[in-house]
């Protein structure tokens, strides 16, 4: 447990003052907050890194200040949730993130009141503020840019809320870096790929499974100015359109394989059928087909319905 963030120093501030800078080592500081804004700063030994003037044991002794504050530097982790500023579907919640986090100005920190779940709250805000592309982008007509959304931030490089005094950093490997489980999510692609590439890309492989048919549509989609060309193509390459493993391609090519005399037995039951199932043209059709079907075709057809 690293203890709290902020918590009051609760008597004799000289006393834990003078223990504190004779004590052991300790991740925390002494912040002494006055109310003109001239704080002081009693850094743990070796870790002054603020540059605040340190407190003067007698400004300690005649109550100087207004507030004197024990502060964490511990580090700290939690999961965030990080809110894009672009739409998304109700069906895809935001991305999850593991982020580690510490104070990195604890005098700022103890004016602003940072707590543990404000501290939370502000990371999530400050990571979804670049959570999208600026602008406008349409990742499906033209590849995002490397860089430019919150998924793209190398695990480990710290990036600081001025206001708040908090440094936060992404752990690796960040949850939303990595790609969905299941045979169909296809390779992981790289962790600077933010949101919108792997969007893109889910969507491509999409397209591309739907082979030559779905390609087609997703051209003319994109330039709907062409659908003459588009048009023409589709006419000469209409076999690469047409499903091979369709149902109707099958039954096509059998029928096709099969005699004049196959396709008279064929055609009469199937007649017949559509007669006793009550298609009006189901009799007329048995009537005409019997009249031209040869008689040793019938004969046969007649025995086997039998």
């Amino acid at each position: 447990m690293n203890g709290p963030l902020i918590a009051p120093v609760a008597s004799s501030p000289v006393r834990r003052l003078l223990k504190f800078r004779f004590g052991p080592e300790t991740q925390r500081a002494m912040v002494f907050l006055t109310e003109h804004g001239d704080d002081r700063l009693e850094p743990p030994r070796g870790g002054d890194f603020w540059g605040y003037p340190r407190p003067a044991l007698r400004e300690v002794w005649r109550g100087d200040f207004v507030d004197v504050l024990w502060v964490s530097l511990a580090e700290r982790r939690c999961r965030v949730e990080v809110p894009a500023r672009t739409t998304r579907p109700s069906s895809h919640p935001a991305p999850r993130y593991e982020i580690a986090w510490k104070i990195g100005n604890p005098v700022v920190a103890a004016r602003y009141g940072v707590t543990e779940e404000n501290a939370r709250s502000l990371i999530a805000r400050h990571a979804g503020a670049d959570a999208s592309l600026p602008g406008t982008p349409d990742p499906l007509k033209q590849p995002p840019p490397r860089h430019g959304t919150v998924q793209v931030e190398p695990p480990g490089r710290a990036r600081a809320i001025e206001e708040a005094g908090i440094v936060y950093w992404f752990l690796d490997p960040p949850a939303g870096f990595l790609t969905g489980p299941g045979s169909e999510a296809g390779p992981a692609l790289p962790p600077v790929f933010g949101e919108a590439h792997q969007e893109a890309y889910r969507f491509y492989r999409q397209v591309v499974a739907g082979g030559p048919a779905d390609l087609v549509a997703f051209w003319l989609l994109q330039h709907p100015e062409q659908a003459r060309e588009v048009l023409d193509w589709t006419v000469a390459h209409r076999d690469l359109l047409y499903d091979r493993d369709s149902w109707e391609r099958t039954l096509a090519t059998t029928l096709g394989g099969l005699t004049e005399e196959d396709r008279s037995f064929v055609g009469v039951n199937l007649a017949r059928v559509l007669s006793d199932i009550g298609v009006p043209q189901g009799e007329e059709v048995l009537r005409r087909m019997e009249h031209g079907v040869p008689h040793r075709g019938m004969s046969s057809a007649h025995e086997e319905s039998r």
